[in-house]
């Protein structure tokens, strides 16, 4: 009995000892256990003050005009239809939760929103990356840390544009996710479906959360041996919730262009301008990282490739797009090239870490006597299959999307931020197969280290830029967006 009371079964199945050993209380591991209990707090605050110098030094926009359309809506308060400007196409909830701030106090106050969402977004991380207990306690901080600096998914968090909102409602339908596992209450049945509801209202990449969290309703629901007819009940109302309160701009954009998806692609010349992108499986499979290193910045050599187009847009600035303008500087367009190098540790513990949750949940279901006699792995199994199954659907949503439409600015990283922590539990899992070797874990934080050393070096150049070389922070004609196809 007094071993019971000195122990606790982890997640894995073993035993892990709370009592101290005499090497635990050497000043080396009280130094181990001070970063353990505090590195993800220096983490979070490192990051939030990250965003606050980010905010204060950076222009407003991105290449998309969604200032435009607050205006329109906050002198008619009512959606413009698809075809009235080149972002009107988009759901119209974060156009009205700007539209009354325009009045209020202008653009910085729009701004100023955004940067709420935007540290709103990394504390939903946090708590989240806490509170899942098989994240071990040396992993988070790397987790957290990537969340915490990486420029890209901090940019886009902070424009005046949709995409802040939704960065911060996909952590959102992430984190009720997490606490309908916990507690499947009506309330929170109720929850994930207006969030899911919020989240198509704001941006379409929302149309590939349905599947996953419907599935994630239904297995909750086998695992606690509901009858299967209250299982169909709780997936329907779920979805009938969700799609009633996010369906307005599908409807709208159906009744006036019989497509409920119709986007700025539609309209305008600019994707004829994009195209051609497609080269054939060339397209698919190629993924010359040297042709990154040599052009940081997007050129005829980096187009036709899909995962070149997603891997260079995701960890840096690609696509010129906003007042941060170092990739257009030599030396500095430099370290765009050392982050696509350091870059390549976290993208492959991903894909790493995607295989083994992939993996495990195949274990999980053909083999009954883990279902029985592990619940913390069959747990573990759900929350991450179905977190990994709505990455998935956004990535080939993106792939179908530009596929079809044969333009090479609709492959970017970021129309994936809003599945964030889904790439954060992937790198997570990879992480886990490294602790298994001091050697793997040795090199991995190395390189991780570079990694934020050069994502922090990006910031304080486009900072010092902004100080000694401004611009004017509602325009981008220094942008060369034009690419000869």
């Amino acid at each position: 009995m007094a071993a019971k009371k000195n122990s606790r079964t982890t997640f894995s199945g073993r035993v892990r000892s709370k009592n101290l050993s005499s090497s635990d209380k050497l000043p080396t591991a009280k130094v181990r256990a001070f970063l353990h209990d505090y590195g993800c707090t220096f983490v979070l605050v490192g990051g939030i003050a990250v965003r606050l110098v980010v905010f204060a030094y950076m222009g407003f926009f991105n290449n998309d005009n969604h200032i435009v359309v607050i205006d329109y809506v906050s002198r008619h308060w009512i959606p413009p239809h698809a075809d009235q400007f080149n972002q009107a196409y988009q759901p119209p909830l974060y156009y009205f939760l700007a539209a009354p701030l325009l009045h209020l106090g202008g653009v910085t106050a729009i701004h100023g929103l955004s940067l709420i969402f935007s540290i709103a977004t990394l504390l939903l991380i946090a708590n989240l990356l806490r509170q899942l207990p098989w994240i071990n306690e040396n992993i988070r901080p790397w987790c957290l840390a990537l969340a915490a600096f990486h420029p890209q998914f901090i940019l886009f968090s902070l424009f005046i544009s949709n995409d802040t909102l939704a960065i911060f409602l996909g952590a959102l339908i992430f984190h009720q996710s997490w606490r309908l596992q916990l507690n499947p209450s009506p309330s929170n049945h109720l929850l994930l479906a207006i969030w899911l509801g919020l989240g198509l209202l704001t941006k379409t990449v929302f149309l590939a959360f349905i599947v996953p969290l419907a599935f994630l309703i239904g297995v909750t629901g086998r695992r606690r041996a509901l009858p299967m007819q209250r299982i169909v009940g709780q997936v329907a109302i779920f979805l009938f919730i969700g799609s009633v309160l996010g369906c307005y701009k599908y409807v709208e954009n159906y009744v006036f262009f019989g497509n409920p998806t119709v986007s700025n692609l539609d309209f305008g010349d600019f994707a004829r301008d994009q195209q051609p992108t497609w080269l054939g499986a060339y397209s698919l499979f190629d993924f010359n990282l040297l042709k990154l290193v040599l052009n940081p910045v997007i050129s005829t050599s980096t187009v036709h490739s899909y995962p070149l187009m997603l891997y260079g847009s995701f960890w840096y600035s690609l696509i010129p797009e906003s007042t941060f303008r170092s990739n257009l500087i030599a030396p500095f367009v430099g370290l765009g090239s050392l982050i696509y190098l350091a870059a390549l540790l976290p993208t492959l513990m991903m894909l790493l870490g995607a295989l083994r949750i992939g993996r495990l949940a195949l274990e999980i279901h053909f083999a009954v006597k883990a279902k029985k006699d592990d619940p913390g792995r069959q747990l573990r199994s759900e929350v991450e299959g179905v977190f990994l199954l709505t990455l998935l659907l956004n990535f080939l949503l993106i792939l179908f999307v530009g596929w079809n439409s044969d333009v090479w600015s609709v492959f970017q990283g970021r129309l994936l931020f809003p599945s964030y922590l889904a790439l954060l539990l992937a790198f997570s899992s990879g992480m886990e197969w490294a602790a298994s070797s001091r050697l793997k874990t040795n090199i991995i934080r190395c390189l991780m280290t570079a990694l934020i050393v050069f994502f922090l070096l990006y910031v304080v150049v486009e900072v010092w830029l902004a100080i000694h070389y401004p611009v004017n922070p509602f325009r981008l004609e220094h942008v060369p967006f034009k690419i000869t196809m």
